[in-house]
């Protein structure tokens, strides 16, 4: 690949977990000052702006972590390292670059809330804030901007990587 190319997927990657990372971190700043006093709903009865502080993992799989919190921090920081050197390595094209600045922004963004974010009551929590309420009265859990841009770039490696197995043409045994 020339080194145009090499930059170029660098440089994607580099803007997308940049802008991403502050996108995250200014909106969970901003929520916890704005709506500190209550929810603001945005589309009643289904979308609401709600301050909630995860001391768990992703959608509250794992509600309470602990002392295990930092940990999450670390491993977080260590994944992010591992696609940047992955990057490096394999040198993907701007799309993948761009969904894997997404991830990297995602984990890098909760990484910081549960390394250093004050919760309420005491320790460390993620910043949730968006509040969806789907029919049936089902609430999803509450999320932030780095869980969607977690979600978007799996989804957009999965796609990428379906779009590519089946523009390979397939060759026969026989």
């Amino acid at each position: 690949m020339p080194i145009s190319q090499r930059l170029r997927a660098a440089g994607l990657f580099v803007l997308a977990a940049g802008l991403g990372t502050g996108c995250d971190l200014g909106t969970k700043t901003w929520a916890a000052g704005a709506l500190a006093e209550g929810p603001q709903a945005i589309a009643a009865p289904w979308l609401s702006l709600q301050l909630a502080y995860n001391r768990g993992t992703a959608f509250s799989v794992f509600p309470k972590l602990g002392d295990a919190l930092p940990m999450m921090a670390v491993l977080a920081l260590l994944i992010s390292v591992g696609v940047a050197i992955y990057l490096w390595r394999h040198r993907p094209d701007a799309p993948t670059s761009i969904a894997l600045g997404s991830i990297v922004a995602g984990a890098l963004g909760n990484g910081y809330d549960r390394a250093f974010r004050h919760a309420p009551g005491g320790g460390t929590g993620v910043i949730d804030f968006v509040s969806v309420r789907l029919p049936g009265g089902y609430l999803w859990p509450t999320f932030n901007v780095a869980d969607v841009l977690l979600v978007v770039g799996v989804a957009s490696l999965f796609v990428l990587s379906v779009r590519r197995s089946h523009a390979t043409p397939q060759t026969s045994t026989a």
